[in-house]
């Protein structure tokens, strides 16, 4: 067989790539996919599913690339080795499993079957190959492993797989190959029964389906995430800063668009409420720009701020800023302004009837 595609060979040694051979050999009536090791395992066990289910005789090749799969997958393989005719497992060590319940393959360091993923399956019902070829792509997490796969119930496809794998065992296991030439003769790949081919996909489909509704949930609860986050983040840009007994401070920073106008509305307005202040600076010192919009929603904030007893002392305004306001026909007169927060801070101690006072010299200060 050297030289076959596919194959590599020395002396009577064969060593095959079942992903490349055939899709060398039956490109036409075979389509590889890309599919990651969490896919493959849901493919495998879909299948093994059928005749575990069922109780199918059959016989099985699979091979995968770790030995340290078996022993998670033990029980499932002991079970399958209690129903099929014979169980051929190919592995980079010794699967945890009795001898007499299948053909262990060990596979040598540098064969290539140890870069693949396979399922071969006779039975009187279906046959079935799938294999895949990992694309040797680092990444982060084993079951996010990429491979380049194939899956087909095509009879032809089908034998080409056992025809490619038979000389793998007798080359590894000459003490069993008779055996398992004998098991296949048995099982000659066949045409699918539909009714299988309906019970396997559907099982397809109820993966697909708990896959989405987990990505899905995923998805949702990134969106609650990123609206806290919002809120979090308006919440630090509008912040409600508490001066002294009824008066609040709300510096406004940067742009101003609709949605951060609204925001500092309700800032505004949650902050008077939370400390019963009667009082409210709005500084817009930081401000970068004004319009019809955010002069309307400073408006309505003093509106709203009026209505729960509360007064404004609009402070910062630019000079530009100023001539915008006229420009824009914006009415003060329910607002008193001042020209720093330092002024605004001295107003709002009148309307409370209070004032700054020197403190006298102690002599800790004087020291």
């Amino acid at each position: 067989m050297t030289g076959q595609p596919g194959t590599q060979g020395t002396g009577n040694t064969v060593r095959v790539s079942l992903f490349q051979l055939l899709i060398s050999e039956l490109g036409s009536i075979v389509t590889p996919i890309a599919a990651s090791k969490a896919t493959l395992v849901d493919l495998s066990h879909t299948i093994e599913d059928c005749i575990l289910r069922e109780k199918l005789p059959s016989v099985i090749f699979t091979g995968f690339q770790e030995s340290s799969y078996w022993r998670e997958e033990t029980e499932r393989y002991l079970e399958l080795a209690g129903i099929a005719h014979q169980i051929c497992i190919f592995a980079g060590g010794e699967p945890p499993m009795p001898e007499e319940k299948h053909i262990a393959v060990t596979l040598t360091g540098d064969d290539p079957l140890r870069q693949e993923w396979f399922l071969l399956v006779l039975s009187d019902h279906f046959s079935v190959v799938l294999t895949g070829l990992d694309n040797l792509a680092p990444v982060a997490n084993e079951v996010d492993r990429s491979f380049q796969t194939m899956l087909s119930f095509h009879p032809i496809v089908v034998r080409r797989a056992v025809q490619a794998i038979l000389p793998a065992v007798q080359h590894y296991r000459p003490d069993r190959a008779a055996e398992l030439a004998q098991a296949v003769a048995d099982f000659p790949p066949r045409h699918p029964d539909g009714g299988y081919v309906t019970m396997m996909m559907s099982r397809i489909t109820e993966h697909l389906q708990r896959r989405y509704d987990v990505r899905r949930e995923q998805v949702n609860e990134l969106e609650r995430l990123q609206v806290a986050l919002r809120r979090v983040v308006v919440q630090l840009a509008v912040p409600v800063v508490p001066m002294f007994k009824g008066v609040i401070v709300v510096p406004i920073v940067g742009f101003l668009d609709t949605d951060r106008a609204q925001q500092v509305v309700e800032s505004l307005l949650e902050g008077i409420s939370k400390y019963q202040a009667d009082i409210a600076i709005v500084d817009v010192t930081g401000l970068n720009t004004l319009d019809t919009h955010i002069a309307n929603y400073l408006m309505q904030a003093t509106q709203a701020a009026n209505l729960l007893g509360a007064r404004i002392i609009l402070t910062g305004i630019s000079g530009p800023t100023a001539q915008a306001m006229t420009h824009l026909g914006i009415n003060l007169h329910n607002v008193v302004t001042s020209s720093n927060l330092q002024s605004a801070v001295q107003i709002a101690l009148q309307m409370r009837g209070l004032q700054l006072a020197p403190i006298p010299k102690t002599k800790y200060l004087s020291q």
